[in-house]
């Protein structure tokens, strides 16, 4: 009877163990990564011993890591144009890849301008989140230059970009190139979010400014959408975005683009472009909504040589116009036009919402929390019980070189 009992017990610890070695082999250890400005590539990533470069990270992690990037100035450090080159491990959705600043806007990306194809990160890979920095640069005056703050590639399927401040790109450079500067460029990418982030000072120098000589006024845009699937466009404010378009929907088809609750602002001083969010090319289901439009040159809509179907606009304010004309396939409603949003100082560069405003809770339910009533229409609720459901504020006192 002994020996039965002690071949039977085998039989349940042999399985026992094989599942547990099994689940062992399956379980995937998040693990978060360091980089800072006084570390080494040769180091281990740890809190006491950082990467230097965000590039090395990013070469390090695998599905569910961080890399949380410290305080300081980080550019390109092997030549390729790219601060952060992402083409190696894919994140999933259960186990996205972060690289995040450590402090809100503490960690810098200088885009440099050594390339055709410059960036602060360029976004390859699947399931990626870049949060929380304060993105400028773009020096190269080459006609075949171009300059990104988040430049994101069609294999970038389900990443975010959230929470940063992407500024003066290409800003101080003077050039006829045809190829545009923007602070996040989508390249017929799927599954991508752009939200919570601070646009502003986005190109080149215009016409007669600081001297420079140039016939191109259209070419640079805060957000570039070129042939994207499932593209949501959320909370993000805008301003001096204006040597092209804020947000600009152009080439391949567009397909289910979702442009929710942003803020856009200001006109150029040249009278062009005529409006904040340019319509173009081939859009398949589309819908604008509670998006606040402030002093455009004609209005909120412009079109370019569109064909498009299922485009509805509603739910917007707008202290000029709702759009510059009719296009078949685009359909408005309950849109306010010629109506003040009630910005707290416009001049100071805040566009919260004051008591009164008409843009508080008169947008529609699209699928995100919100307080009050319905809705509030722009970036900001006015009434934040919720969490910070605002995009961040610009820096003070922020030099630029």
């Amino acid at each position: 009877m002994t020996k039965i009992l002690r071949e039977l017990k085998h039989l349940v610890i042999l399985p026992v163990c094989a599942l547990l070695f099994f689940i062992g082999a399956v379980t995937v250890q998040a693990t978060t990564y360091y980089v800072a400005t006084t570390g080494s590539d040769s180091n281990s990533g740890t809190s006491g011993s950082p990467f230097l470069t965000i590039q090395r990270c990013i070469d390090t992690v695998e599905g569910g890591d961080t890399c949380t990037v410290a305080d300081g100035t980080y550019t390109d450090t092997d030549g390729n144009g790219i601060v952060g080159y992402i083409t190696g491990a894919n994140g999933t959705a259960g186990a996205p890849i972060t690289i995040k600043s450590t402090n809100p806007f503490g960690a810098i990306i200088k885009v440099p301008g050594i390339n055709s194809h410059n960036a602060g990160f360029y976004v390859a890979r699947t399931y990626y989140i870049i949060e929380g920095f304060n993105i400028s640069g773009g020096t190269s005056n080459d006609a075949s230059a171009s300059h990104h703050g988040v430049s994101v590639a069609g294999g970038a399927t389900g990443s975010i970009v959230r929470k940063n401040t992407i500024h003066n790109i290409a800003s101080t450079i003077c050039s006829n190139s045809i190829f545009g500067n923007t602070g996040v460029f989508l390249d017929d990418a799927t599954g991508i979010t752009i939200e919570g982030n601070s646009f502003y000072t986005i190109g080149r120098l215009r016409n007669g400014e600081k001297g420079c000589s140039t016939i191109l006024y259209q070419n640079d845009h805060g957000i570039y959408v070129k042939g994207t699937t499932n593209t949501t466009i959320l909370r993000n404010v805008f301003r001096d975005t204006n040597r092209g378009w804020p947000i600009h929907l152009y080439g391949g088809t567009a397909t289910n683009i979702s442009i929710y609750n942003n803020t856009l602002v200001g006109k150029s001083p040249t009278g062009s472009p005529v409006g904040q969010i340019m319509l173009a090319s081939t859009i398949t289901t589309a819908n604008i909504k509670n998006n606040i439009s402030y002093d455009a040159e004609v209005a909120m809509i412009h079109y370019y040589s569109l064909t498009a179907s299922g485009v509805t606009v509603s739910y917007n304010l707008s202290n000029t116009l709702e759009k510059t004309s009719t296009r078949a396939g685009v359909a408005f409603s309950n849109n306010l036009e010629r109506t003040g949003p009630g910005f707290v100082d416009v001049l100071g560069n805040n566009f919260k919402l004051t008591t009164g405003s008409a843009a508080i809770d008169a947008g529609t339910n699209v699928g995100y929390q919100f307080n009050g009533a319905a809705p509030d229409i722009g970036a900001h609720e006015f009434l934040d019980q919720g969490g910070d459901s605002s995009a961040p504020a610009s820096p003070q006192s922020l030099r630029v070189n």
